[in-house]
């Protein structure tokens, strides 16, 4: 009798058809309302995330490029006249510095390199995006820079052990938070050498970013 009792139950609980198809149109509907309000908000320029220089699409694979580098191609575009030094360029609109990365002067050899590495990635031409308008910053000429067919200069410098990441504010912040975290656990270029080392309390030749050191002699 156990298995006519459960035809029986289900028989007697199942939906009339023109129910069942309301039922499931509503439901497709909030899925769709949550899947819209989850997606990221865009501001003013169209800042996206896309592939790094030189990456292809193999063949036979998707046309959608993996989340791998910061992007602003429609950027406002201004010409550079020099780069001052590893922080500031010199523009047709002025001076301006970075937003989301900075190069301090010690150690000075590292400093050396990212200016060389900033006026390479600066070229003829950049392309700024200003930052958020409540920033904590005290002057008004901080950009994030982009070369002129617009990648991030500054995640660039970052990725390559050569700035340090701004972690105060910015509409990019967190991806540059974690840029700086994946260069320093894998010891990225001249401020990250030896840094594992350093933290396991090995000797090696970590440098403190920032402090002084005598030269080798």
């Amino acid at each position: 009798m156990e298995p006519f009792k459960r035809q029986i139950f289900a028989t007697k609980f199942r939906l009339p058809l023109p129910v069942a198809v309301a039922v499931a149109v509503a439901v497709l509907m909030l899925l769709v309302a949550f899947s819209s309000g989850c997606g990221s908000e865009t501001g003013p320029t169209s800042t996206e995330f896309g592939s790094g220089p030189g990456d292809g699409v193999a063949e036979g694979t998707s046309a959608v490029p993996p989340v791998d580098t910061l992007l602003c191609a429609d950027c406002e575009l201004v010409e550079v006249i020099e780069v001052l030094d590893a922080n500031t360029v010199r523009t047709a609109i002025g001076d301006i510095q970075m937003y989301a990365a900075y190069v301090i002067d010690q150690p000075a050899d590292c400093a050396a390199l990212a200016i060389e590495r900033l006026t390479s990635l600066a070229g003829g031409a950049i392309r700024i995006e200003t930052g958020p308008p409540d920033t904590v910053r005290n002057d008004s000429d901080h950009y994030y820079l982009f070369t002129a067919d617009g990648r991030s200069i500054e995640e660039q410098l970052v990725r390559e052990g050569l700035a340090l990441v701004w972690t105060q504010d910015g509409q990019h912040v967190g991806w540059f938070v974690f840029r700086g975290a994946s260069a320093r656990e894998n010891e990225a270029g001249c401020l990250w050498k030896g840094y594992n080392a350093f933290l396991r309390g090995e000797p090696g030749d970590f440098r403190i970013p920032g402090l002084t050191y005598p030269e080798a002699r």
